[in-house]
This record gives structure tokens, sequence and C-alpha cells, in this order.
């Protein structure tokens, strides 16, 4: 039976390694409890490839995918802001959750 959980965490770990501290080293051990926001603070932008990387390496179906739960955009000022939405978190667990089932669970 394939680990999936062994798998994503050391694909992220392995072309998205966070260091412990900028000069040195040593990177930061990817758990599930981790967040795209939190932990990896990746733009919204940053965060769309990084899943479009993950979800086209595990081969997750994710038409139903839907940035703006998760993330906040920025809009030109000329533009009308939308409403204040609650965001939710993006973890790494859901990412290994839905790379076993083959498809985004979470929209």
């Amino acid at each position: 039976m394939r680990d999936y959980e062994t798998e994503v965490i050391k694909y992220i770990m392995e072309n998205y390694p966070i260091r412990k501290r900028w000069f040195k080293p040593e990177i930061k051990q990817v758990t599930k409890e981790w967040t795209l926001d939190d932990d990896f603070q990746f733009l919204p932008e940053d965060a769309h490839d990084f899943l479009a990387d993950v979800f086209e390496r595990f081969d997750i179906e994710h038409s139903n995918f839907d940035g703006e739960n998760y993330f906040e955009y920025e809009y030109p000022f000329w533009q009308k802001k939308p409403p204040k939405r609650v965001l939710r978190p993006l973890t790494v667990e859901m990412i290994i959750e839905s790379a076993k089932a083959g498809r985004w669970l979470y929209d």
C-alpha cells in the first residue's frame, strides 16, 4: 500500500525546503499540521504555483479547488473589494488526504 504521507512530506521537503535560520543550511521538518499561510508563508501567487505542482505530482483532480477560501487576494484600488471572507487554513494533511482520494476533498 502506498504511503502518501511520507511521499508528500518528502516531496515538499525536497522541492520547497524551509530553513530553520536564514544563515544556516538546516531544514525544518515538515509536518501534517503545517499550513501554507503560517508555516510556509506563501503569497497567494506562490501558493497557487506550489499547489499546481503538488496537484500534478500526486495526480489530484482539483477543478473544485477555490483559492479564495484559503488566501487573501489583493485587488487594484479602483476595483470594489469583495466582502471579507473567513479564511480557512490549508494544511499539508489536506494535501495528503486529497492525494489518497485522487481529488481535492475540501471545497
